[in-house]
């Protein structure tokens, strides 16, 4: 009895043996910041003389960072053509006609709002300034999630008196930075200081504070908080490697961006898994009913308008919209420019390839959005005709 008992923990040992070193390996063959905690090579980026340039460039402690003006730069789209962005002192991008004091309509999102690898008036919020015959204020920041967006105009809406609309957008990527407190958690190579606020339990989490830039020891002991307990967290590449692959093959990450990349090519919307999420649903619905508040004390009617990626994602936005009617305010205004008929979404981005795009919208795409929010605006009565 005995030798047998022996026998059988002996194979399992070896069986286990065998199973760590098939981890261990398979973590040393896979991209290890993909799968695993990649504190180690985002700190080894991280420089005094860095921290200082971002604090005095970029810092915000209210939404993590920003871009203020007046200034003029120039950058290469994806196509290798320089792309010419002009801002004024708050940070709005201007274009031709552009009136700040006169502005009826302030928009805030991200790159897409902001008119990434677009030149000034080819820009949606340019587009729809044209198409309803008022200035139309862009405060698209890159890099934003809904909740900063939300910050943001929070921060600007008192320049604009003459605003009567806020437009939310959000593209439908933007749910995976909702939960988000430090951008390299869920995009290793992101910009490597960009702490930020960020949904959870139905509240909005604010930033950390601008202490945390007073020096590289105490930006770390912030960092080291968000890699250990942010909604996209990963597990350390480390013994046991069973157990750590194991954890990575069920957390968030895997599950919401591994999995669902993998799911998309057998035709599954590309961010339906996300937009399902009980606890993504519910910061999602919790952030959009604050700003149907906030909105009220602003005098502005709120608008949100969610804007797929391409072709890979025309119906996750809107199923959560439907699912989540009941809860959501009714003084919002809702729309998706994925239900935009006769949409040429090989054309939407300024290059796509069956799905994979690697560019910002194309001069068609952003004029798709602009038409689609003129649309939404004057069949809701929020802009006469």
């Amino acid at each position: 009895m005995i030798k047998q008992l022996s026998f059988y923990l002996i194979m399992l040992a070896i069986m286990l043996a065998v199973l760590e070193l098939f981890a261990f390996v398979a973590a040393k063959l896979i991209d290890q910041d993909d799968f695993f905690d990649a504190r180690h090579s985002v700190y080894a980026r991280l420089t005094e003389e860095n921290l200082a340039a971002f604090k005095a460039g970029g810092a915000d402690a209210i939404t993590g960072w920003h871009s203020w003006g007046p200034r003029v730069r120039e950058e290469d789209n994806c196509l290798g053509q320089p792309v010419e962005y002009s801002y004024d002192a708050a940070g709005a991008r201007v274009f031709d006609g552009f009136d700040a004091a006169g502005s009826k309509i302030i928009i805030v999102g991200d790159s897409y709002t902001n008119g990434d690898e677009a030149p000034d008036n080819e820009t949606y919020p340019a587009v729809l300034s044209r198409k309803l015959g008022v200035s139309v204020a862009n405060h698209g920041v890159g890099g934003y999630d809904p909740t900063q967006s939300l910050l943001n105009l929070q921060q600007q809406i008192t320049r604009y008196p003459q605003a009567k609309v806020a437009v939310l957008g959000i593209m439908y990527e933007n749910v995976y930075r909702m939960v988000n407190s430090y951008r390299p958690v869920l995009y290793a190579t992101s910009s490597d200081f960009t702490l930020k606020p960020y949904m959870a339990g139905g509240m909005i989490v604010p930033h950390p504070g601008s202490q945390v830039f007073d020096s590289l020891e105490v930006f770390r002991k912030t960092a080291d908080l968000a890699f250990d307990n942010d909604f996209w967290a990963k597990p350390r590449a480390e013994f046991p490697y069973l157990l750590a692959l194991g954890k990575s093959l069920h957390s968030n990450y895997f599950l919401y961006r591994k999995l669902q990349k993998t799911l998309r090519k057998v035709g599954m919307p590309e961010f339906q898994m996300v937009f399902a999420d009980e606890e993504i649903q519910r910061n999602l619905v919790a952030l959009l009913n604050q700003f149907a508040d906030l909105s009220q004390q602003w005098g502005v009617e709120p608008v949100v308008v969610f804007i797929p990626r391409n072709e890979l994602d025309t119906s996750s936005a809107s199923s959560f919209i439907d699912q989540n009617h009941s809860q959501l305010d009714d003084r919002l205004v809702i729309g998706d420019v994925a239900r935009a008929r006769d949409v040429d979404w090989m054309k939407f981005n300024l290059r796509e390839e069956h799905g994979d795009n690697i560019c910002h919208p194309s001069a068609y795409g952003y004029s798709v959005i602009a038409e689609y929010i003129a649309g939404l605006l004057r069949e809701n009565g929020v802009w006469p005709d």
